[in-house]
């Protein structure tokens, strides 16, 4: 038996489940802190204590004052590099605290 087209989980879920439907909105979450995590590496994301994302803004709540003062001023870096990863412009606006 001959495999036809194989398709990725993850953009069969994409496609299955909608954005705007509760467990659409709990995905694209995930997938963006995931991006997040990748984006800033390992040392910033082990900083990180909480990240959030609610209407095209990402939340990130730093321990380190330290991390937090070289993430901010890396924000626009940091910001284009999770569009990136997730493939579309769904972070609008990073915010760290």
């Amino acid at each position: 038996m001959r495999r036809q087209k194989s398709v990725l989980i993850g953009d069969l879920l994409r496609e299955l489940i909608p954005n705007e439907s509760t467990l659409g909105r709990g995905l694209l979450s995930a997938r963006i802190k995931s991006a997040y995590l990748q984006a800033v590496g390992s040392s910033a994301a082990a900083a990180t204590m909480n990240v959030s994302f609610r209407d095209g803004t990402l939340r990130c709540r730093i321990s380190s004052s330290v991390y937090r003062m070289h993430l901010t001023s890396n924000k626009d870096e940091i910001l284009k590099a999770v569009n990136s990863i997730l493939g579309t412009e769904e972070v609008k606006t990073l915010i760290f605290t």
